[in-house]
């Protein structure tokens, strides 16, 4: 009994001396004023990782395998070129890592290095020592004056697999390291989701795609993408070309996605029925999850209406080019949704309410809301 406790005592104290080496993450003091510093100012070539700058010589290579950090670039008022970190004198901040890394300039056999405290999770997490990079003054990979631009010409070719909405649940170096019983990234994935619409289409105006191809028309990238079917599921591997691939010329990761949902098409081919009732102008006054929970005297929706009103035309003509109207249903062209909707007479106004089939019914497969709107 006694050495039972004995062992306990030993992993109890194990796991606290664990916790105050390891556990308590080092934060820095990132809040520093900018102080110029015209001597940094300009492109440095990272040429050597090194324990300290006293232990730097630049006839011998220290670091022999591949340097993750190509270079710096020190602009104005304390930027940096594609990166979050910022700068002033004497320091480099990171404010996203909370961390301060000092910089110092040497000038060596006639040539000036900077030496920069390389502060990874080596330090922050494990506080272990940083070492330095040292780096030369001059260009590099990835300083921005040879930004990749992929071929975004390409000709449309259909896929009718990938149309839908795919949302994000990993984030790995290649499609073949992907594991759906275990994620790879444990923090929130940046990129959200994908839909894909139909010709080539997609809800954001400066992507578009071709079969095997996402088409970013603002940063020049196509970014491969490729289906499979893993456990059950179907999941589309997306080739991430972000500034890493551009600007510093790394190879792309890709972020993994599952299909949740596809393109939604109604039935618009429908004949016309008048429905005199419906003619003119409704002004919206609500938003609700169903008819039946409209109340006249307690608005629902906190927030600005989109949609302010609807004029239905005699004929079937609506207030816009895109929508057409018959009996009961509300028809758009552009969206391919035949959208219903209802006029009740409530403490002696009428009210109509207008299934709002918006891109969550679309491409998100979620149940339409109602706007609520009475009569001008």
């Amino acid at each position: 009994m006694k050495k039972k406790i004995l062992v306990s005592a030993v992993i109890l104290c194990a796991v606290v001396v664990c916790y105050l080496t390891f556990g308590r993450r080092i934060t820095d003091d990132t809040s520093m004023p900018f102080v110029n510093d015209e001597t940094v100012k300009g492109k440095w070539r990272s040429v050597d990782f090194v324990e300290s700058p006293d232990s730097f010589d630049p006839a011998v290579q220290s670091w022999n395998h591949g340097l993750f950090l190509k270079g710096l670039t020190f602009l104005d008022n304390g930027g940096m070129f594609g990166s979050v970190r910022t700068w002033t004198k004497g320091f480099v901040l990171n404010k996203r890592e909370k961390t301060a890394s000092q910089y110092l300039i040497k000038n060596i056999n006639g040539a000036e290095y900077l030496f920069f405290e390389w502060k990874s999770g080596d330090y922050t997490i494990r506080h272990m020592k940083p070492k330095y990079y040292a780096l030369k003054r001059g260009a590099y990979p990835g300083d921005g004056t040879d930004i990749i631009k992929d071929n975004i010409d390409l000709p449309f070719v259909d896929d009718a697999d990938v149309l839908g909405s795919w949302k994000s649940v990993d984030f790995v170096e290649t499609p073949e390291a992907f594991n759906p019983r275990k994620k790879f990234v444990r923090d929130e994935l940046f990129l959200k989701e994908l839909v894909f619409l139909p010709n080539g289409k997609t809800p954001d105006g400066w992507q578009t795609w071709t079969k095997g191809v996402v088409i970013h028309r603002n940063d020049k990238t196509a970014g491969k993408y490729i289906i499979k079917d893993i456990a059950g599921g179907k999941y589309l591997f997306f080739e991430w070309k972000s500034g890493d691939y551009t600007i510093r010329h790394r190879k792309p990761w890709y972020y993994v996605l599952k299909k949740t949902a596809e393109i939604r098409r109604d039935d618009i081919n429908l004949p016309f029925k008048d429905d005199p009732q419906v003619v003119g102008s409704w002004e919206s006054v609500d938003f609700v999850e169903s008819p039946e929970k409209f109340d006249p005297t307690a608005k629902t929706w906190a927030g600005d209406l989109y949609l302010k009103e609807m004029t239905f035309r005699a004929g079937g003509k609506g207030g816009k080019p895109w929508w057409t109207w018959t009996k009961g249903v509300v028809m758009h062209s552009g969206d391919k949704t035949a959208s219903g909707y209802t006029i009740k007479e409530i403490q002696g106004r009428k009210y109509l309410f207008f299934e709002w089939k918006s891109g969550d019914y679309v491409f998100r497969g979620a149940k339409p809301y109602y706007y609520v709107l009475k009569k001008k």
